[in-house]
């Protein structure tokens, strides 16, 4: 019986490794769904922000932080107007903004007294 060396033995399964994952690599997106119990996102000085595509990769949702770092979620119709908000206004009250499907101001109603 032949005696196997274990360098070669460390080689060849490290190359092995390699093919498979080099055959697997794939640069396509996550497929299907992910499910867990929290979802951080950091600002990264761009601030931090969840965007949501349809199928013609139109934004249709925006979920995140503003220039003057308030919260804000921002829809969009699929021509990609805007058709509502919900966020802060420049004095950081609370504001609600609904606008027609063109994106021309429909209703507005601010939390403030």
């Amino acid at each position: 019986m032949k005696i196997i060396d274990f360098k070669s033995f460390l080689i060849g399964i490290l190359s092995a490794s390699l093919f498979f994952l080099i055959v697997g690599a794939d640069d396509k997106n996550l497929h299907g769904d992910i499910i867990v119990n929290s979802i951080t996102i950091n600002d990264d000085g761009h601030g931090g922000f969840i965007t949501a595509y349809n199928k013609d990769q139109k934004r249709t949702l925006y979920l995140g932080t503003g220039s003057e770092g308030n919260g804000y979620v921002q829809t969009y119709n699929k021509y990609e107007q805007p058709t509502s908000y919900i966020g802060s206004n420049r004095e950081m009250d609370g504001v609600i903004v609904l606008n027609d499907r063109y994106g021309a101001l429909g209703y507005s109603q601010s939390g403030k007294e």
